[in-house]
């Protein structure tokens, strides 16, 4: 039986889904609408259907109450998206709708169940955002693979349709509500990850939403209007402006045509001006993109090309500054299929790994050795199907991945100021599935009886930095001997894996004493939650 696997390209404003088809290709799948992305917009009709896609965006305009998109924006950040029906809905929850879409539509085109995928995130994303990410999936009823970087999956597809020979290339994703940049050396074998680093609040929302501000400005100076816009008019002005957008890709000026409480005006924007009043956005990426290359160059790494990915560099701006600041000609690598692509191809290797894992794991246990009640992964018995065509002679690339954020300690320096030590910093290779880190430490005082881990995830690359604590991911209890004296030596080692993951391990050296915990970061969903939210969104049709 043909087995295939899918890459799920989870967007801010457009999401897409590829597999691997019979001859090896990545190929993207069109929904039941024929187009090949799908918006990433949630219109809670009724308390049993939801309507995904072009269709919700529409009705934004005259159900913006029922209706949420930029939902990506909230993943790890916020426990909520919508209160609809009398109950209070979570971003997993509204972005599980989207990928039931995405999937439900590509199983009816290509009559195969949709199940084994790699759902991809921003780059800079952390434990909290890309834990949310997996929930999604296991909510919309998804065996989630891996949740893998974006400019991870497009270098996969970068790497796999040109040539082979290494290069050093650098990542500049500008989607509708996030911005990443990305630094990797990829060759035919492997992709290494040099460094990251982005804006979740930065994305062509943003560009809209400064058009529409000028709009709106011009329509009141125009017509001598002051009152508020309402949400609806907001919600359909959004949708020119977006649209202007595009043809300004192609043409000097195209008007915006405004209509509120009976006043009509039909307002120009030229190329020059919407360059102009965006001019501090598209400076942001830069500064971003000089600062990976920044890390990037201290490692010793200079970049031979740009590879550009996302909706947003369609603007004529972003190739054309990133092409003045560097001298090199920017190449556009399907902005809005690549990751989805890659991210196909990357679920090949790692149904491919997971396969090799059960059949040693099998042949271990035939020949007296492992743990028969112990499978290497879940569900293996799935794992056991031929994949489809040319994949079953597929080669797996090796990914190196650095990690995506700082992990520390409140610690006491010189015995008077409280700081964050970070164990883990921002952008340290991983070479192979986690790295672990071990710090040397003291107690306090006399006598103490327990120390209290407090552990932080930050984007500072400083060995110290000021306590915040909005960044407290966990906290952990280390009972402690008696009748020990200050400074008695404690070892605290940080375990980071490749899903960003962290596990913090206390060891008080004097009486051996240990505590294991898991850190998780706000935001993330319980297994009693995410088994609720599955149960309801079992019961909603997706539309």
């Amino acid at each position: 039986m043909a087995k295939f696997v899918y890459g799920i390209d989870l967007g801010t404003t457009y999401s897409c889904i590829a597999y691997v088809d019979e001859t090896g290709r990545a190929a993207v799948i069109n929904n039941s609408e024929g187009t090949n992305t799908t918006p990433s917009v949630v219109n809670f009709a009724s308390p049993t259907n939801v309507v995904v896609g072009q269709v919700a965006k529409d009705a934004k305009i005259i159900e913006p109450g029922q209706t949420v998109d930029f939902v990506k924006r909230l993943m790890g950040k916020s426990d909520f998206a919508i209160s609809y029906n009398g109950r209070d809905i979570s971003p997993q929850e509204v972005s599980s709708y989207i990928l039931r879409k995405l999937t439900e539509d590509a199983a009816k085109l290509i009559n195969e169940e949709v199940k084994d995928v790699v759902i991809t995130c921003p780059a800079y994303f952390g434990t909290a955002e890309r834990d949310a990410t997996k929930k999604a999936g296991d909510i919309a009823g998804l065996n989630v693979l891996e949740v893998i970087s974006e400019p991870v999956a497009a270098a996969i597809y970068y790497g796999y349709t040109r040539e082979q020979s290494k290069k050093n290339i650098l990542v500049y994703d500008l989607g509708g509500g996030t911005f990443d940049v990305t630094v990797m050396a990829v060759s035919s074998d492997v992709i290494e990850v040099i460094c990251c680093e982005g804006d979740h609040e930065l994305g062509g929302k943003d560009w809209d939403e400064t058009v529409m501000r000028y709009i709106a400005g011009e329509f009141n100076s125009r017509t001598g209007y002051n009152d508020d816009i309402d949400e609806s008019t907001q919600a359909d002005l959004r949708l020119k402006v977006e649209n202007a957008k595009k043809q300004l890709s192609g043409r000097e000026e195209t008007p915006v045509t405004l209509d509120v409480a009976g006043l009509r005006e039909r307002i120009p924007i030229s190329r020059a001006t919407f360059d102009e009043l965006t001019a501090a956005l598209l400076n942001k990426t830069v500064d971003l993109t000089e600062k990976a290359l920044t890390i990037a160059r201290a490692k010793g790494v200079e970049i031979d090309e740009i590879i550009l990915v996302g909706g947003s560099t369609r603007m004529p701006q972003v190739p054309r500054i990133l092409k003045e600041k560097y001298g090199k000609e920017p190449r556009v690598l399907d902005p809005d299929e690549a990751v989805a692509q890659g991210a196909a191809l990357y679920a090949v290797d790692v149904y491919i790994n997971k396969q090799k894992s059960i059949f040693t794991w099998e042949e271990n246990v035939k020949n007296g050795g492992g743990d028969a009640a112990l499978p290497p992964v879940e569900n293996a018995g799935a794992f056991k199907e031929t994949l489809a065509g040319a994949v079953k002679t597929r080669k797996a690339r090796k990914i190196i991945v650095t990690t995506t954020k700082s992990y520390a300690l409140k610690v006491l320096v010189d015995n008077k100021d409280e700081k964050c030590n970070n164990l883990i910093i921002k952008n340290t290779r991983m070479d192979g599935d986690e790295i672990n880190v071990t710090g040397h430490f003291g107690t306090q005082e006399a006598n103490q009886e327990t120390v209290e881990l407090v552990v932080y995830e930050s984007d500072d690359m400083n060995e110290y930095y000021d306590v915040d604590d909005d960044l407290i991911i966990g906290t952990a209890v280390l009972a402690l001997p008696e009748n020990l004296p200050s400074y008695a030596p404690i070892d605290v080692t940080f375990t980071l894996n490749k899903e960003g993951m962290l596990r913090v391990h206390g060891k008080d050296l004097t009486g051996n004493r240990e505590i294991t915990a898991e850190m998780h970061a706000k935001g993330i969903m319980t297994t009693e939650e995410v088994e609720e939210a599955k149960k309801h969104s079992s019961r909603i049709v997706v539309l």
